[in-house]
């Protein structure tokens, strides 16, 4: 008796040890390789320092490629990024797919890069290629609708010192609804509002071309991008329309040529000159002969230029351009989502963006617009001191927080998260 209970105690020991071991190696398996394991933990680190490896090799070489403008020089950019091993711009290595424009999208292992206009960079986990968007797991098309985006409700007021009206404007949230343009600055989601706003905003002469594109992405921000998810909102600009048609603005006539302008005492009219290469040379001075026009004034300059005050203007540069939306975005439901609203004569909707028109006799200082299907400008402004008021409708267009999650498909619409 007294053997065989030492026996059943032995036994007894052993399965108390063997579930202690047992408790003891799921505790250590869990520690490993659980949600909050060690080697989860270990892997998670290793990915976030990849990120900022990437980030990190990008930026310093964009931070070697400011000219002495203080700009980002695009040849130098590009030329810089060949020194990113692997890095990858449109499916395809820097020297055989360069950038041309900022914000673009680098790929350097695996992770997406965005360089800024202003030089900054950011990570993102959405890429584009034409109009699919996708963060590996999904994959959205420009014009999908976002069906919970809730803008929430507000108001704001336009002063006669930013538009250049005589009256003050007030303007509230509307329900618009929602659809994806594209990836924003902060490597979130866009988002652009399926209808533009039924108030107007009136900008007006001098005052209104130069604080346009504030006045407009000052008063989407206030009343669109308050709402859950959103980090802010703006006015569709034509940066975004260019990034939808691939249109490039070096393309069209007269694009970028620099002008100046100077009333000559010898001949005793104004003139002006124009250069097509950057400045480096400049035509002879062309006579200004109408009578309306022998004054010039840059807007926002203290100085007018005429018989008074005969001298050179400061050069400007030609930045006006125009096209069909339709000829250009290939997507014909993209093209009808940027031009819903603007097929009606009366009806004309803001672009936050400006716009600069030389004639012979003068130039024009214009906001960019959407009219019956096209991009065109407003001129508020022209350089012999006459003005102009236009009314148009405004497009919010709002930046998802970036890491905001999806449910749902392009043929039923989104639903975020």
């Amino acid at each position: 008796m007294k053997n065989n209970r030492q026996k059943g105690i032995t036994l007894v020991a052993l399965v108390v040890t063997i579930i202690v071991l047992l408790i003891l190696a799921g505790v250590s398996i869990s520690m490993l390789t659980g949600e909050n394991g060690i080697l989860t933990k270990a892997n998670n680190a290793k990915e976030e320092n990849k990120k900022a490896t990437a980030e990190e090799k990008v930026g310093l070489e964009v931070q070697g490629s400011y000219d002495k403008t203080g700009k980002i020089n695009i040849s130098d950019l590009n030329n810089n990024l060949k020194n990113v091993e692997g890095l990858t711009h449109n499916g395809g290595m820097i020297t055989d797919n360069p950038i041309d424009s900022l914000p673009a999208t680098v790929v350097v292992d695996g992770n997406n890069v965005i360089i800024k206009e202003n030089g900054s960079v950011v990570l993102s986990e959405w890429t584009q290629t034409g109009y699919e968007i996708t963060n590996g797991e999904i994959t959205l098309k420009v014009g999908d609708y976002v069906l919970n985006y809730d803008e929430g409700t507000g108001s704001t007021q336009i002063e006669t010192t930013e538009s250049g009206h005589t009256e003050q404007q007030t303007l509230t949230t509307e329900n618009l609804g929602w659809r994806i343009l594209g990836i924003g600055e902060n490597g979130g989601l866009e988002l652009i509002s399926d209808n533009p706003t039924t108030t107007t905003v009136t900008l007006a002469g001098e005052t209104g071309y130069l604080n346009g594109e504030e006045v407009l992405n000052t008063a989407c921000n206030e009343l669109y991008g308050k709402g859950e998810y959103a980090e802010n909102a703006r006015s569709l600009n034509v940066e975004d329309i260019n990034k939808l048609s691939n249109f490039k603005p070096e393309t069209f006539n007269g694009y970028g040529i620099l002008y100046k302008y100077g009333f000559s005492t010898e001949k005793g009219n104004m003139q002006y000159s124009k250069s097509t290469d950057n400045g480096q040379t400049w035509s002879g001075w062309i006579n200004i002969t109408n009578a309306d026009y022998q004054i010039f004034r840059i807007p926002g300059s203290i100085e007018t230029i005429s018989v008074n005050n005969p001298k050179e203007s400061e050069k400007i540069e030609n930045t006006y351009y125009s096209y069909s939306i339709s000829s250009q975005i290939t997507d014909a439901n993209v093209a009808n989502m940027i031009t819903k609203g603007t097929g009606d004569s009366n009806i004309t909707q803001w672009l936050a963006s400006r716009a600069i028109h030389f004639l012979s006799d003068f130039s024009y200082f214009s906001v960019r617009l959407l009219d019956i299907g096209n991009l065109n400008h407003g001129w508020l402004y022209r350089s012999n001191g006459n003005s102009n008021s236009i009314s148009c409708v405004a497009r919010p267009v709002v930046s998802l927080e970036h890491n905001i999650q999806l449910e749902g498909d392009s043929e039923e619409g989104w639903t975020i998260k």
